[in-house]
């Protein structure tokens, strides 16, 4: 009992706590009517930060609509973000039955391989309680596969839209597997699609701008100094998306979140 309620007044405290932490430890700047930046001090409290943002919206859509949709990002930098949010004292904050999980993108590979995203994450969504979660795998060995995700996503997600989408972004600019000058840029329907990649000779599964854009909630995770040259690109560099894919993330209706810290931040004259 003593317990139980010790849990409710951690849980009714969640928007309390990131207040004070966006006082405390975040900086949150303004770039345009389409993106905000949250930069951290450190990466370790961005990615605190993170899961923060994970365990208030995952109450609040569950709240609402009985369930919490997310695609999670692949690649290594969510990586620390998941085994944060395996942590007991992050864990117990959400009601993991009510997830449905989705990935971003995924490379043509099966659940095995060491370059699989679902299969890197599963190291984290496999054990208690995260494994609760309903997960549903982006089928990289079948590039058909696209079809049968989307439509998952329309029938699984409340109004066919994705709670909370977190992604990153890569040196060259690209989010999800959209690639500079690849051709899934182009797509303005379709929210799942293989994508060929010419600068990997590969093919890659990935969400499109569609999806991203009915996403109720877009976060966008950029660590380190490396991240900092290409973060200038997209925020204060001539717009031309099919260049710099992360350009095109939000809208001004659903604006996208970047969480970054300082060393990304350098250079970008950001007045925090």
């Amino acid at each position: 009992m003593i317990e139980e309620l010790v849990l409710q007044k951690i849980k009714a405290s969640i928007t309390i706590n990131i207040l004070s932490f966006l006082k405390v430890f975040m900086k949150r700047v303004t770039i345009d009517e389409r993106r905000q930046v949250f930069v951290a001090k450190t990466a370790e409290e961005a990615y605190e930060f993170c899961v923060h943002i994970f365990i208030e919206k995952a109450k609040k859509a569950i709240d609402a609509r009985s369930s919490f949709s997310v695609a999670l990002a692949g690649g290594q930098t969510p990586q620390p973000f998941y085994e944060m949010l395996a942590e007991p004292s992050s864990a117990l904050m959400i009601n993991w039955p009510r997830l449905d999980l989705f990935w971003s993108d995924e490379r043509c590979v099966p659940p095995e391989s060491p370059e699989s995203n679902y299969g890197n994450a599963m190291h984290y969504f496999s054990t208690p309680p995260l494994d609760q979660a309903k997960k549903y795998r982006l089928i990289g060995e079948n590039k058909e596969s696209t079809k049968e995700y989307e439509k998952k996503l329309k029938k699984i997600c409340s109004e066919g839209r994705l709670d909370l989408m977190l992604l990153g972004i890569g040196d060259d600019g690209h989010t999800a597997s959209l690639f500079p000058n690849t051709e899934a840029l182009k797509e303005n329907k379709r929210l799942v699609i293989p994508n060929y990649v010419p600068q990997k000779e590969c093919w890659r599964l990935t969400m499109t701008f569609p999806a991203i854009d009915l996403a109720r909630n877009v976060y966008v995770l950029a660590l380190g100094r490396g991240k900092s040259k290409i973060l200038k690109k997209i925020f204060f560099g001539e717009y031309n998306y099919i260049e710099t894919p992360a350009q095109r993330i939000g809208t001004k209706e659903n604006p996208a979140f970047y969480i970054i810290d300082k060393k990304a931040a350098y250079g970008l004259g950001l007045k925090t």
